[in-house]
């Protein structure tokens, strides 16, 4: 049972969705809800260029800028908080910290139950897919990927999407919570040939636990299938996808993509992840 829960918000554009997801779950689980706002250091962000102009008239003004920048984003991320905190029923703190974002994150993240993030899109700051990065690989903890757009409910219909992998049984552990308090479960699971127990498997586990799922079969038609799972899932009116990180080692490192990468790319409901 999640009980100290940590959301990450940028001041960007992500922030208000990924508040909100963060304090539907913490009311869900009557659990503590930290926000975590890191300023970048614009002394780090910057280097110094020649080609016969000094060093200082190039960064000083740049680093004035960027300043700006940090300052701002960290007011808008201020703001954000004290006005959905403002409405929410569960406990918050804010806590802002100086450095690098995926560093300060992960160290944060691994004396949390759960990290909220918000999924990386062209709107995200540089450093959000490195922060998710670190977040799923760097934390030994599960990670809620939160979609740009707030939703009124979280983990009511679920669906697992599962093929045997140390992975998903991680994310499968780490999602009891939300299956004990789920409407509907569903295990989604591709046509034979894969590696891993079945998906009826994974439902007998679950009944041991007294949680009710059922199977069902999704048939790519030539679709990659982080794409059929996430369609298939949708069209169900899911509202949190239970997951393994799967793939290469590192999200950064997946040049042909993947079940993760794909997932990542679209999804449009909440996803919880483990690596």
């Amino acid at each position: 049972m999640p009980k100290v829960i940590l959301a990450l918000i940028d001041g960007g554009p992500l922030s208000d969705a990924t508040l909100e997801a963060g304090f539907l779950v913490a009311e869900q689980f009557d659990a503590h809800l930290e926000v975590l706002h890191v300023r970048a250091d614009p002394a780090t962000m910057t280097s110094i260029v020649g080609g016969g102009i000094s060093g200082t008239a190039i960064v000083e003004p740049a680093m004035q800028a960027m300043q700006r920048v940090v300052e701002g984003r960290a007011q808008r991320a201020r703001a954000a908080f004290d006005r959905i905190a403002a409405k929410a029923g569960a406990i918050a703190t804010w806590r802002q910290e100086t450095g690098n974002e995926p560093v300060v994150l992960a160290g944060a993240a691994r004396l949390s139950d759960l990290t909220v993030i918000g999924r990386p899109d062209a709107t995200s700051d540089d450093q959000l897919p490195a922060s998710l990065d670190s977040a799923l690989f760097d934390t030994g903890r599960p990670v809620l990927v939160a979609p740009p757009i707030p939703l009124s409910t979280i983990g009511r219909r679920i669906a697992i999407a599962w093929n045997g992998s140390p992975k998903a049984s991680r994310a499968v552990a780490a999602a009891l919570p939300f299956l004990e308090k789920a409407e509907t479960i569903s295990v989604l699971t591709v046509p034979a040939g894969k590696r891993g127990s079945s998906g009826d498997a994974l439902a007998a586990y679950l009944d041991l636990h007294g949680v009710k799922a059922t199977v069902e079969s999704v048939d790519p038609q030539g679709k990659s299938i982080g794409k059929a799972m996430l369609e298939h899932a949708q069209s169900r009116g899911v509202d949190l996808l239970v997951m393994g990180a799967w793939g290469h080692s590192r999200i950064r490192e997946m040049i042909l993509g993947g079940v993760t990468r794909e997932v990542l790319a679209h999804a449009t409901l909440p996803v919880l992840m483990a690596h």
